[in-house]
This record gives C-alpha cells, sequence and structure tokens, in this order.
C-alpha cells in the first residue's frame, strides 16, 4: 500500500506543468536580427501559438529575447510581472514603411511610454504572416531576484494601443 502511495504522489508531481523555466547562459551570444534563428536560443516555451526565446549573455550581463508571433500586427514582451501593471514592455510592430519598437510601462490594464529606457538593441521584422520581435536588456535590470516573471501578447494592428487578441505570462527562474 505504502508504494501505491508513493507512485500516485509521483505522478501527480510529474503530470504537473512546468511554470518556471531556468535562464540559461548561452554558448554564443543570439544576433539581434528580428529573426528567430534555429538553435540561437537555448530555451524555447510555445505559449497559445507564439514562441518566446529567452537567454542569457556568455558574460551574463545581457538578457536576450525574442518573440514570434503570428500576426502582421503589433507584439509585445512585458519584463516583470505576470500582468500589465507594473511590467516595463517592450512593443513593437513592422509597417510597410517603417519599424516601430517603444518601451512602454504598465499601468492598470493599459500601457503609456516609459521614462525609463533600458533596451540596448533591438530589431522588429514582419514576414510570412508572423511578426517577431527581438531584443537585449541589461541583466542588471532583472535579475536580482529568483525568478523573472513576464507577460506576453500580441494584436492586428500596426499600432502600440489596439488590445491584443491573444496573451500569456511566463516565469524564468535564474540559475543560483
Amino acid at each position: 500500500m505504502k508504494k501505491f502511495y508513493i507512485l500516485l504522489i509521483l505522478s501527480m508531481l510529474f503530470s504537473l506543468p512546468l511554470t518556471a523555466q531556468i535562464f540559461p547562459s548561452s554558448p554564443v551570444n543570439p544576433v539581434v536580427d528580428g529573426s528567430f534563428g534555429t538553435n540561437e536560443y537555448p530555451e524555447v516555451v510555445q505559449l497559445k501559438g507564439m514562441r518566446l526565446g529567452y537567454a542569457q549573455s556568455r558574460d551574463s550581463s545581457n538578457l536576450y529575447y525574442v518573440l514570434e508571433a503570428p500576426t502582421r500586427g503589433w507584439v509585445a514582451v512585458g519584463l516583470g510581472s505576470n500582468r500589465m501593471h507594473g511590467a516595463h514592455f517592450i512593443i513593437g510592430y513592422d509597417a510597410i514603411s517603417s519599424q516601430v519598437i517603444s518601451e512602454e510601462t504598465g499601468l492598470g490594464r493599459s500601457h503609456s511610454q516609459s521614462s525609463s529606457k533600458i533596451l540596448v538593441q533591438s530589431k522588429i521584422k514582419e514576414t510570412g504572416g508572423k511578426t517577431t520581435l527581438e531584443f537585449t536588456v541589461p541583466a542588471s535590470e532583472f535579475d536580482s531576484g529568483r525568478n523573472l516573471r513576464l507577460i506576453i501578447a500580441y494584436g492586428n494592428q500596426d499600432n502600440l494601443r489596439s488590445k491584443h487578441v491573444s496573451y500569456d505570462s511566463h516565469t524564468i527562474r535564474f540559475l543560483e
């Protein structure tokens, strides 16, 4: 009977979804070019039709992110919160004549231009019905804790204010 309970507990533990991934170091720093390169990011997760990749630079000074979404509109990654409120958003779109990337601060269920600018590099590209946002921020901005909470989203329009079509959240653990 004791073996049965142990097996039951173990099977329950292994069936739970993993909500946190470890923030891995990259053997080679990703190239911020607005595309999701093969094997470029050591950690890739699928979240509601979106693909999110992330890595820590070889020297641990920067954090790299890439988000690919099935849209011809805007895409966004919010750092520091699993909700809009309090997140530092990197949001952008690739229109025919221009590419726009903005840093925004989440306020309630909205956002406005952020007074703090932390982007080191950024690029956005739309191709084949998908929009890809890739960027780098200093690790010192977000590695003070054991977890980094994120929110990701996309919309169908080329602007920074239209409502999202889909969103999801994710938590990343830093290696200790």
